[in-house]
C-alpha cells in the first residue's frame, strides 16, 4: 500500500512538473476600438530623386502629420475613417528651404472585425497635391493603423498574408507575429508585428489617363506596429517607405501654316504693280545668285517635331514613426 502511495505521488508532481500548457490562440480584432477615435502624430523624413526629361534634381525633407482614426460599425463590416488633421512639410534642396502646410485629407475604409480592407470610399481629389496626400495617407493606413490578422487567432511566431481589396486592385500584406512583451500584465500586453507590402496605386488611375501617359506608381513598406488587443488599436508603429512614380507624356502635334502669297500685283495701280512686280524679279535674283554659294546641294527643310518624349520620374525613400497623441 505504502508503495502505492508513492507511485501515485510521483506521477502527480510529474504532471504537475513536466505538463506543458496548451498555448491558447489569441484573436486580435478591431471590434474593440468600434465607437472610439485614436489620434495619432506622424513624422516623416526622407529623400527625393526627381527627374523631368533628363533633368535631375534632389532634394530632403521631414514631415509632421496629425492623424485622426474613428472606427464605427457598418452592418456585418466595420468603417475606419482616416483624416489628416493637418501638418507642415519642410522640403531642403539646392534653391533653399522651403515649408509648407498640410490641408485637410479623408478617406474611409470598409473591413472586416479582424482588418481585412474590402472597400474604398471617398478619396476624391480636387487637385494633384490632394491626390498625393490621398495616396500617404492610404499608404501609411496599410503600414501602421489597419493589419490584417488570420480569423482563428494567432501565436506568437506566426506568419500569414492577408488581402486588402481596394477598388479593383487587391494587395497582400505579409505580416508576422513576432513577440509579446512582457512589460504589462498578461491581458493588456500588446502584440508586436512585422508587416510588408507593395501597393501598385497606378491601378486605381483612370485607365485612360494610364494608358495615354504609360503612368506607373508604386508604394512599398516594411513596419513593426505595436499593436493592443485589449483595446482593438495601435499602440505605435515605425518603419519605411517607398515610393516611385513615372509618366511619359505624348508629344504634341504641330501644325503647318502657310503663307498667304505675296507675289501678286497691287490691283488697284496696274502700272505700279508691274513695276514693282519686274523690281522684286531682279532683286529675287541677285539674292538667288548670292545664296547659291551657300546653300551649295544643301536639300530644303521642314518644320519636325521634338524627338525627346517629355517624361518625368519620382523616387522617396522614407522613415516614419507613428506615436499616440497626449
Amino acid at each position: 500500500m505504502r508503495h502505492l502511495l508513492v507511485a501515485v505521488t510521483c506521477f502527480y508532481i510529474g504532471i504537475v512538473v513536466f505538463a506543458q500548457p496548451l498555448s491558447v490562440p489569441l484573436k486580435p480584432s478591431y471590434l474593440p476600438a468600434v465607437g472610439r477615435t485614436f489620434n495619432y502624430r506622424l513624422l516623416v523624413n526622407g529623400e527625393v530623386q526627381a527627374e523631368t526629361t533628363g533633368v535631375v534634381g534632389f532634394a530632403h525633407f521631414a514631415a509632421t502629420v496629425e492623424i485622426e482614426q474613428k472606427w464605427q460599425k457598418s452592418g456585418n463590416h466595420l468603417r475606419c475613417d482616416l483624416t489628416i488633421k493637418g501638418g507642415t512639410l519642410r522640403v531642403f534642396s539646392s534653391v533653399g528651404e522651403r515649408t509648407e502646410k498640410l490641408g485637410w485629407t479623408k478617406i474611409t475604409f470598409l473591413t472586416t472585425p479582424t482588418g481585412e480592407i474590402v472597400d474604398l470610399m471617398g478619396g476624391g481629389a480636387r487637385s494633384f497635391d490632394e491626390l498625393v496626400g490621398n495616396f500617404d495617407l492610404m499608404a501609411t493606413a496599410l503600414a501602421t493603423l489597419i493589419v490584417p490578422f488570420p480569423k482563428e487567432g494567432l501565436k506568437v511566431g506566426d506568419a500569414w498574408q492577408g488581402p486588402h481589396q481596394l477598388g479593383p486592385t487587391i494587395t497582400l500584406a505579409t505580416v508576422q507575429c513576432v513577440e509579446q512583451p512582457a512589460s504589462l500584465p498578461s491581458p493588456l500586453q500588446p502584440l508586436k508585428f512585422r508587416l510588408r507590402y507593395l501597393l501598385p496605386i497606378d491601378t486605381l488611375i483612370d485607365p485612360t489617363f494610364r494608358a495615354q501617359t504609360n503612368f506607373m506608381a508604386r508604394y512599398s513598406a516594411e513596419s513593426e506596429v505595436l499593436f493592443s488587443v485589449a483595446e482593438g488599436k495601435t499602440v505605435s508603429a515605425s518603419g519605411t517607405i517607398k515610393l516611385e512614380v513615372g509618366a511619359k507624356f505624348p508629344l504634341p502635334q504641330t501644325i503647318q501654316q502657310t503663307e498667304p502669297d505675296q507675289d501678286q500685283p497691287n490691283e488697284r495701280n496696274p502700272e505700279q504693280g508691274g513695276s514693282q512686280q519686274e523690281g522684286n524679279q531682279q532683286q529675287q535674283s541677285q539674292q538667288q545668285g548670292q545664296s547659291e554659294g551657300q546653300q551649295g546641294n544643301q536639300p530644303a527643310t521642314s518644320p519636325t517635331t521634338p524627338t525627346v518624349t517629355p517624361y518625368f520620374h519620382l523616387k522617396v525613400d522614407a522613415k516614419f514613426d507613428l506615436v499616440p497623441m497626449q
